[in-house]
């Protein structure tokens, strides 16, 4: 196992890809090529990632405000079903992305309600 200040640091390419997919700014596709090479996952069943990079300090912070976007943007059809548990599932997997501490519990249900609940099939 690499320890991890051996691991190299995202790039300001990476981490603007990063926040850009926590603002629907782009998909799933679009950030998977953004981290190839340092980050991987596998949407299927038990949900498998790969981190090869140091955690940003301080990490992309997901709060409420994401989450009503996420929520409006699925509602007017702008993005799929599967999309928002894709979408949902890497904010809770990628350790890029922190919760907002002051809405830490609000934050977290929402999201594993979206990606465990829902079926993005």
């Amino acid at each position: 196992m690499i320890q991890e200040p051996e691991l190299p640091e995202l790039t300001a390419e990476q981490i603007d890809a990063l926040r850009r997919f926590a603002a629907l700014e782009i998909g799933v596709d679009q950030l998977r090529g953004s981290l190839a090479g340092v980050f991987e996952i596998d949407f299927g069943p038990g949900q498998k990632t790969s981190t090869r990079f140091r955690v940003p300090e301080p990490g992309i912070e997901i709060t409420r405000a994401h989450i009503a976007t996420a929520l409006e943007t699925k509602r007017l059809g702008l993005i799929s079903e599967r999309e928002l548990v894709q979408w949902a599932t890497m904010l809770l997997l990628n350790d890029a992305y922190i919760l907002d501490p002051v809405d830490e519990d609000f934050v977290a249900e929402w999201l594993n309600d979206i990606s465990l609940t829902l079926d993005g099939s």
